[in-house]
C-alpha cells in the first residue's frame, strides 16, 4: 500500500501538470469559437468535436503513462502500417470536395495522412537516435538519402490524393527534426537551393490546376474575388472587422451569416479573431507561443537522444500547422486546408494533435526518473 501511494506521489510531484493545464486552456478556447461559429446552424459540429477533445484527452493521458522509448520498437511497424493505409486510400478511399483522404472502417472515417505525421516523427527520432555518435560538424547530404527515401513515401502517396497541405506539413515536420539534428550549412544552403530551382518545375509540371490557381490567388486575391479568391478576401475581412477589441462573443458577423467558408475548420482563426480582435488574437498565439517554449524545453532537458528528437519532432507537429493556418488565414500564406491545433473541427487531426502532446508529457515526466 505505501510502494502504491509512493509512487503516485511521485507521479503528481513530476507529471507536467502546467503543459496539460495549458493544452486544456486552448482546446476549452477552440471549443467556445466552435460553439459561437455552429449554435446558429450547425451545432452537432460542436458536440461531435466535445466528444473528440475528451477521447483525444484520453489518448494523450495514455500515451503519457507509457514509457516512450517503447515507440522506438514501434516506429518501424507503425510506420509500415500507415503506408498501407495510404496506399488503401488510393485504393478504396472515400472522395469528398474533390479529394480522396479518408479510409472507411465500418461506421469511422479515419485520415491517415494525419496519422503520417506522427509516423514521421516516430520513424525519424528513432534513426537518428541509433546514431551513437552524430557527426560534430553535422550531417551531409550523403547521410541523408536514407531519410529522404522514409520521408518522400508518405508525401508522395498524401500528394496523390491530393492533400498538398498535410504533405508539406509532413515535410516541414520531417525538416525541423533533421535541423534540430543539426545539418551542415553547405548542405542547408544545396537543399534551399535546390527547393528554389524546384518550386518553378513543380508549378509547372506537377500542381493540379487548381492548386496553380491557389498560388495565384495568393499573389492576387482579387483576380477572382467570387472565386478562387473569396476564401481568402473573406478571411481577411473577417479578421480585419474585429479591429482591437473585437466584436464580442457570439457576435461575429461574417461566420453567423455564412460569409466566411469553412469557419469551423480552416478558417477558424478568423471567427475567433473578429469576435475577439488584435488582443485576443495576440493571446492565443501567446498561448501557442508558451506551448512551443514548454515543448522545446521538454526536448532540451530530455536525459537521452531518442526522448529529444521525439519531443523535438512532436512540438514542430503543432507549432507548423499554427504558422501555416494562421499565416493563411492573414493573407500572407498560400491557401492549402491546414487546421488550427485544438481549434478547428476535426477527429483525426485532433487525435494525432494529442499524440504529439502524450509523447511530450511522457518525456517530461521521465526526464525525473531516469
Amino acid at each position: 500500500m505505501d510502494k502504491e501511494r509512493r509512487s503516485t506521489d511521485r507521479m503528481s510531484q513530476n507529471f507536467d501538470w502546467g503543459f496539460l493545464g495549458l493544452i486544456i486552456l486552448i482546446c476549452m478556447l477552440g471549443l467556445m469559437t466552435l460553439y459561437s461559429s455552429s449554435y446558429m446552424n450547425q451545432i452537432e459540429v460542436f458536440y461531435k468535436q466535445m466528444i473528440f477533445v475528451g477521447v483525444g484527452l484520453a489518448v494523450a493521458m495514455l500515451i503519457a503513462l507509457l514509457d516512450y522509448r517503447i515507440f522506438e520498437s514501434l516506429a518501424w511497424p507503425f510506420y509500415g502500417v500507415v503506408i498501407l493505409l495510404l496506399i488503401g486510400v488510393d485504393l478504396f478511399g472515400k472522395t469528398a470536395a474533390g479529394s480522396q483522404r479518408w479510409l472507411p472502417l465500418g461506421p469511422v472515417h479515419i485520415q491517415p495522412s494525419e496519422l503520417g505525421k506522427f509516423a514521421i516523427v516516430l520513424i525519424l527520432a528513432r534513426f537518428y537516435a541509433r546514431d551513437k555518435a552524430p557527426p560534430l560538424e553535422g550531417y551531409g547530404l550523403r547521410d541523408l538519402w536514407p531519410v529522404f527515401v522514409i520521408v518522400g513515401a508518405p508525401v508522395l502517396l498524401v500528394f496523390a490524393q491530393p492533400d498538398l497541405g498535410t504533405a508539406l506539413m509532413i515535410s516541414f515536420v520531417a525538416f525541423s527534426i533533421i535541423l534540430y539534428c543539426r545539418l551542415r550549412i553547405k548542405s542547408l544552403i544545396a537543399i534551399v537551393l535546390t527547393g528554389l530551382i524546384a518550386a518553378p518545375l513543380a508549378y509547372n509540371f506537377v500542381l493540379k490546376e487548381y492548386q496553380k490557381d491557389r498560388v495565384r490567388t495568393f499573389i492576387d486575391p482579387q483576380r477572382d474575388p467570387l472565386g478562387e479568391g473569396y476564401h481568402s478576401i473573406q478571411s481577411m475581412i473577417a479578421v480585419g472587422s474585429g479591429q482591437f477589441a473585437g466584436k464580442g462573443y457570439l457576435k461575429g458577423t461574417q461566420s453567423k451569416l455564412e460569409f466566411l467558408p469553412k469557419h469551423h475548420t480552416d478558417f477558424i482563426f478568423s471567427a475567433f479573431a473578429e469576435e475577439w480582435g488584435f488582443v485576443g488574437a495576440v493571446i492565443m498565439l501567446g498561448l501557442y507561443l508558451l506551448m512551443t517554449l514548454m515543448g522545446i524545453d521538454i526536448a532540451r532537458k530530455s536525459k537521452d537522444r531518442f526522448g529529444s528528437i521525439l519531443a523535438a519532432g512532436a512540438v514542430s507537429l503543432l507549432i507548423w500547422h499554427v504558422v501555416v493556418n494562421v499565416g493563411m488565414e492573414i493573407g500572407v500564406l498560400p491557401v492549402v486546408g491546414v487546421t488550427l491545433p485544438f481549434f478547428s473541427y476535426g477527429g483525426s487531426s485532433l487525435i494525432t494533435n494529442m499524440l504529439a502532446v502524450g509523447l511530450l508529457l511522457s518525456v517530461s515526466f521521465r526526464r525525473h526518473i531516469f
